[in-house]
């Protein structure tokens, strides 16, 4: 079914729109409203790349994976594999999707059938898709690739560490030889030391088998270590989108919050204690969307450039930024973005707009 040029982007979004509905009653339902859980978003993903798309919780980041994979359906906009609409498949056609679109999820023991063995686990899209073959050889030998030994696969998912069980996850999503794999919060639950082995695997076996990826996640540092591109998300749109090592000097406000809150990298010479941007305020309501920038309430540069910690400029009061391309190539969606010689926590606090010292 998916076909393409080895030119063409693997993974082409366009406009991908998700709304919940509200509604009242059980009998006589009737419509209260929408949850806007993404909006609008459009990006590409080229073939044996990974993008990262961060935000805080209930920006979007877990539903704009779930439509990729075709767990839940979009409201508007495409999905494209290979060139490929995914967006309406059903029957046949959405059963071959899932031979090339495979998900991990962030609870590894809960994604994990606790009456199955790690075999039959693993197994299981094997038998789903009638693949030929001694699968029990199969079985063993991608248990033993993500680092398990074969005589695990006759254990129940309790016997492992969670470490394990993500690797049993990953063993699962591998079985088919996808060309897309989508990682929600793959290393969120686990230990930082247990994190890293798992994050190394994954950069291996995508330098082995060419695997696209989509890495959803808040923590900036896992999203540096596998991301070649990194999308920003705030209240389900994209407000900033670049190269992976460019994100660490961002251009939109609610990005340079996030990097400031972010550990410091090893061998950067920041120390271990530096200043972090503090957003006031909770994201406004995904049921009834703000006028004009969604961050605007919560900005601190917007209220720099108005000289007043309680105003904003009516242009991010009143008009929406659209997404486009800045001088130096990245999508950047906001009125007044950084510049380079900007001191945002400086002049923060001449302003007394929170900012505070964080571990780093």
């Amino acid at each position: 079914m998916i076909d393409g040029t080895r030119t063409r982007p693997l993974l082409e979004v366009q406009s991908l729109t998700k709304r919940f509905p509200l509604t009242r009653g059980v009998i006589f339902a009737h419509s209260r409203g929408a949850v806007h859980a993404v909006e609008d978003v459009t990006f590409t993903v080229a073939r044996g790349r990974t993008l990262g798309i961060v935000g805080e919780s209930g920006s979007g980041k877990s539903t704009t994976a779930r439509m990729i994979a075709r767990l839940i359906d979009p409201t508007s906009g495409t999905i494209a594999v290979d060139g490929t609409d995914i967006t309406r498949l059903v029957g046949a056609d959405l059963r071959t999707l899932r031979q090339q679109v495979q998900m991990v999820f962030q609870d590894a023991y809960g994604s994990l059938n606790p009456r199955q063995t790690a075999g039959q686990i693993v197994g299981a899209p094997l038998r789903v898709h009638h693949v030929p073959g001694d699968r029990r050889a199969h079985v063993a030998g991608l248990l033993e690739r993500v680092g398990l030994n074969p005589e695990h696969a006759a254990r129940y998912p309790h016997e492992f560490s969670g470490g394990q069980r993500q690797r049993i996850g990953i063993a699962r999503a591998l079985a088919l030889s996808p060309t897309l794999m989508i990682l929600d919060e793959p290393v969120s639950a686990l230990d930082v030391s247990v994190q890293a082995h798992v994050l190394n695997l994954l950069t291996d076996l995508q330098d082995e088998h060419g695997i696209t990826y989509v890495v959803i996640s808040h923590d900036l540092g896992v999203i540096r270590h596998l991301a070649d591109r990194v999308a920003v998300i705030y209240l389900g749109r994209i407000v900033e989108l670049a190269d992976a090592a460019a994100i660490t000097a961002p251009r939109h406000p609610y990005t340079a919050a996030l990097v400031s809150a972010a550990p410091a990298q090893p061998g950067t010479g920041t120390g271990t204690t530096r200043q972090r941007i503090v957003l006031t305020g909770d994201a406004p309501s995904a049921i009834t969307l703000p006028t004009g920038c969604a961050f605007h309430a919560r900005c601190p540069k917007a209220r720099l450039i108005s000289g007043d910690p309680h105003r904003v400029p009516e242009r991010c009061r009143s008009e929406r930024p659209p997404l486009g391309p800045d001088a130096d190539g990245r999508q950047l969606a906001c009125w007044y973005p950084l510049e380079s010689g900007d001191d945002l926590i400086g002049a923060a606090q001449a302003m007394a707009i929170p900012v505070s010292g964080a571990q780093a």
